[in-house]
């Protein structure tokens, strides 16, 4: 029972992300950990976070962490810099161009979510697995 109550939350996760995710793509041209990565840097003090601490974030590899990260600078919205205190260490910041992208493209993607989670929710089995999982969490 646990357990497929467990494996239908996971399809149901999937199914969102994946909308989700073609979604953003067509709307803003970036990927999903693109558009998270940008989001994340833009909640920063500085805009920028340490790249190690992305791909955790990110739960990425190191490698995928840096061509996700050159894809951005292609286009101009975010650079790689030094640590200061430690040379090895590299920095992802969000440049101006990032920062003005990022802010246009926050308002519509959250439209695009509510409507993804909207008529996602909408089918009985999702509220059903809803009902079962809090049930679950309460034995």
């Amino acid at each position: 029972m646990k357990l497929d109550v467990w494996e239908r939350i996971q399809d149901m996760f999937q199914r969102i992300e994946s909308q989700l995710a073609e979604e953003v793509r067509k709307s803003s041209g970036l990927g999903v950990n693109e558009f998270r990565t940008l989001r994340t840097l833009i909640r920063q003090p500085k805009r920028e976070m340490r790249m190690q601490e992305l791909a955790e974030f990110l739960h990425l590899t190191q490698s995928s962490t840096t061509r996700l990260v050159e894809r951005l600078e292609k286009r101009g919205f975010v650079y790689r810099d030094s640590c200061p205190s430690d040379g090895r260490g590299k920095y992802c910041v969000l440049t101006d161009e990032g920062h003005r992208y990022i802010n246009k493209a926050i308002p519509a993607l959250e439209a695009t979510l509510e409507s993804v989670l909207d008529s996602f929710f909408a089918a009985e089995d999702a509220r059903s697995a809803v009902r079962e999982l809090s049930e679950l969490s309460l034995t």
